[in-house]
């Protein structure tokens, strides 16, 4: 098993560096430190999972790296250029797609709200809209709208509005967390398809330990809060991925086993300590 306290992308430079990242809500009144040191490396074109114990700040990392959050310490960097507001390159998928979506607009033009403001000619933003909606399976579906589609196709919606905009860099939060299983391992399967399609780098937020196992080149397991990376997991598995034969790889099984345990060692030491929510002296 292969594990480091530190991680670094798969390629020489790496394109996203999250530099002791630092998170302090409610400053003035009872101060709670969600994110406490938060320091890896994203290489382009990665895919990077990220664990942890419910609650231990997931999602404020993602936040902040998306530039939608502004950290109390530390820094976010994209080709070492300081992220300071959204990057027009970075694309966050929510868990809740059905607060992302427009329920009055069709398909079609939900995808296309993502490139009312990009400038590009009307041809080229058709074009885009056309082939993401492909991609994701729901051109049959253009004229129809959100609430009409199941919770899955609602999922490749939000997917497919991500595609057309053509990030760099795409975060995912939990979007596949509100779904069945057969729906989640088809969308896993289509994740990838696309991510070898159409390379990019993927930073992806799960509590499912095997679909971080499953879809990743790596995996970051973070402590609970206040987060930190306790550990670097490279995951040696061979791609293309398969749901059967990839999950039934011995090394799969000691991964996600030894990922799994890692997690407890986590919530076991915050049970055993008794602990609250991480509060900041005001000195």
């Amino acid at each position: 098993m292969e594990a480091r306290a530190e991680g670094v992308g798969r390629e020489g430079s790496p394109l996203l560096d999250v530099v002791h990242l630092r998170k302090v809500y409610g400053q003035r009144r009872r101060p709670t430190l969600a994110v406490e040191d938060l320091h890896f490396s994203v290489a382009a074109d990665e895919f990077l999972a990220v664990v942890g114990p419910s609650g231990c700040g997931k999602t404020t990392m993602l936040r902040m790296i998306a530039g939608l959050l502004p950290p109390t310490g530390g820094a976010v960097y994209l080709r070492g250029q300081p992220v300071t507001e959204p990057p027009p390159e970075m694309v966050l998928v929510f868990q809740d797609y059905g607060r992302s979506l427009c329920q009055w607009r069709s398909v079609a033009r939900n995808v296309h709200f993502a490139l009312e403001h990009s400038g590009l000619p009307a041809a080229e933003r058709a074009r885009r809209v056309d082939e993401a909606l492909a991609i994701v399976g729901l051109a049959e579906f253009r004229d129809h709208y959100p609430w009409e589609l199941s919770g899955g196709m609602q999922q490749r919606l939000q997917i497919a509005r991500a595609l057309a905009y053509q990030p760099r860099i795409l975060l995912m939060d939990e979007p596949f967390g509100s779904l069945d299983a057969l729906t989640r391992a088809e969308l896993e399967d289509q994740l990838l398809d696309i991510w070898t399609r159409q390379p990019k780098t993927i930073l992806f937020v799960t509590h499912d330990i095997e679909e971080a196992v499953y879809l990743a080149d790596r995996v970051l397991i973070l402590s609970a809060r206040p987060a930190r990376v306790v550990e670097e997991v490279r995951i040696d598995l061979p791609r293309p991925r398969d749901q059967i034969t990839t999950r039934s790889h011995e090394r799969f099984v000691e991964y996600r086993n030894h990922i799994y345990t890692r997690i407890r060692q986590e919530t076991g030491a915050v049970a055993r300590a008794g602990a609250g929510p991480a509060v900041v002296g005001r000195g």
